[in-house]
């Protein structure tokens, strides 16, 4: 069965989405030379989609979800990586007369390496063709892989919480966001922002990130939430981080004038005995 949809690590959709850009930039000394040998290596997801419906998962996060069009797309697994690692996809067709395939690698890049979006994968590949529906309407495939990045201390070992304490901390984290208050968002954001420093080589991402909240995210309108339709679902590789909803939309949604938006995923873990936003 599907996992519930979680988006997509579009978590990627907001802030966040420029950090693997930024931190495969060249950074220069006073001297001018190229410091690229302390930055880590890129895992990069690859994929190439069509007539698929489904997710594609990393250590239990949702990287992607399909919705059953073609095309094909990428996205960094860094911050969600934890030594050792399963990328799984559950797939059914979109159209159930209609040909079905899905092909899905993950790469191991140097810092300054070049990729192109339909590279099917330097580490593995996966590749699900037509006719593997025809012995099931749903289909499933994995891979486990190492990586020198390792937030397990994070994301595997987070102690146990219940959904209520949760949905509490997450009206509280909320209220944060609805005061603008800057530097408490930080301050419960602190894990999250030193893993994306280590993630992509040392970026200053809460300098970053309070730039962002400052003169972009919170000049626009925050969605109420309906303290009713808050939820969260275990996620993570031992399901025991929550990412939190306020009905079908992510706790941090703003709108604009114009009629865009933006939203903020909100992982929620326990370490330390202390309930902090891990994702």
């Amino acid at each position: 069965m599907l996992a519930e949809r979680s988006r997509s690590l579009s978590i990627f959709r907001s802030f966040f989405l420029l950090l693997p850009i930024l931190s495969f930039m060249s950074i220069h000394d006073a001297g001018g030379a190229v410091e690229t040998e302390k930055k880590p290596k890129m895992y990069q997801l690859m994929w190439e989609a069509d007539n698929v419906v489904g997710e594609i998962v990393i250590n239990g996060f949702v990287v992607t979800a399909l919705d059953g069009s073609s095309g094909n797309g990428s996205a960094s697994l860094n911050p969600w990586l934890t030594g050792e690692n399963e990328l799984t996809v559950v797939l059914k067709k979109a159209d159930q007369a209609e040909p079905a395939e899905l092909v899905v690698g993950v790469s191991e890049l140097a810092p300054g390496t070049m990729t192109s979006t339909t590279d099917r994968g330097k580490l593995f590949s996966l590749e699900i063709k037509n006719g593997d529906f025809a012995k099931s309407a749903e289909v499933s495939a994995g891979e486990t892989f190492s990586s020198t990045l390792n937030f397990s201390g994070h994301l595997r070992e987070a102690g146990d919480a219940t959904e209520i304490d949760v949905l509490a901390y997450a009206t509280k984290l909320y209220a944060l966001f609805e005061k603008k208050d800057v530097n408490g968002i930080l301050q419960e954001s602190a894990v999250k922002i030193e893993d994306y420093t280590q993630a992509y080589g040392g970026q200053d991402f809460r300098s970053a990130l309070k730039s962002y909240l400052v003169d972009d995210l919170l000049k626009n309108k925050l969605v109420k939430i309906k303290p009713a339709e808050l939820r969260a679902v275990k996620v993570g590789p031992t399901k025991n981080i929550w990412h939190v909803f306020n009905g079908s939309d992510e706790l941090i949604k703003t709108t604009s004038d114009d009629g865009s938006s933006s939203e903020i995923a909100v992982f929620v873990g326990r370490l330390d005995g202390k309930l902090a936003v891990v994702r």
